[in-house]
């Protein structure tokens, strides 16, 4: 287990600007600012274009007239922009600006992991996922993310009884918590390793359950432990 600091916080270090709300939001706008500058830009240089070409088409209709050419198969067309090139790249800048904000949007906020309490917010996403094929212990991890101003002081883990379709039973007293209470000050977000012993008997199947945070009632994730067959 990695040492994750006496205080629990991510707030000192250089990537823990990921799990603050506020800096994503900030980072997004920036995106959002830079990508509409640029497109601005290729849309003023097609219609600057487009105006010089047509300056410089009335220009040789003027010419051409004034030394009554009349003959419409010998005048040379003004080079003209290539309009279809720079749609084409119009719409690479839009396609390309799209691409870049669904990025920032879904930047992670919690580092690794699909697991996580957002305690600020009220919220969950993602479950707890395992999956072994042999006894012994597995393992994965939750993430735990307070985003607001208040330390929330320490948190604590609980997870039920891990049940199957058919009735086999996991205890919960076979689940672990690493760390076993977690202190969430301000701005901060922890992992927490959550650890499963699966007996020998333990039939093959899907076991679920529920993992709940002591004190936080709103909020809550599905467990899965899935238990296959070992290989022959």
């Amino acid at each position: 287990m990695v040492d994750r600091g006496d205080e629990g916080s991510l707030a000192d270090l250089p990537w823990a600007s990921v799990f603050d709300p506020a800096v994503n939001v900030r980072a997004l706008s920036s995106v959002q600012a830079r990508g509409f500058k640029a497109a601005t830009e290729v849309v003023n240089r097609f219609v600057h274009l487009a105006d010089s070409d047509v300056f410089a088409q009335r220009s040789q209709e003027s010419t051409a007239s004034s030394d009554n050419l009349g003959d419409s198969d010998t005048a040379q067309p003004t080079s003209a922009p290539d309009i279809e090139r720079f749609f084409g790249l119009w719409q690479g800048m839009v396609g390309q600006l799209a691409q870049t904000l669904v990025g920032a949007a879904s930047a992670p906020r919690t580092g690794t992991g699909s697991a996580m309490f957002d305690f600020v917010n009220a919220n969950a996403t993602g479950q707890v996922e395992l999956t072994t094929t042999e006894p012994g212990a597995v393992s994965t991890e939750v993430w735990l993310h307070n985003g607001g101003s208040t330390d929330l002081g320490k948190v604590r883990l609980r997870c039920s009884d891990l049940l199957s379709h058919d009735g086999a039973l996991i205890g919960s007293a076979l689940v672990r918590f690493e760390p076993d209470t977690v202190p969430m000050v301000a701005r901060s977000s922890r992992g927490v390793t959550v650890e499963v012993d699966v007996a020998d008997d333990v039939r093959p199947g899907c076991y679920r359950g529920t993992l709940l945070a002591d004190g936080h009632a709103e909020v809550w994730l599905p467990v899965v432990l899935l238990v296959e067959p070992s290989m022959p």
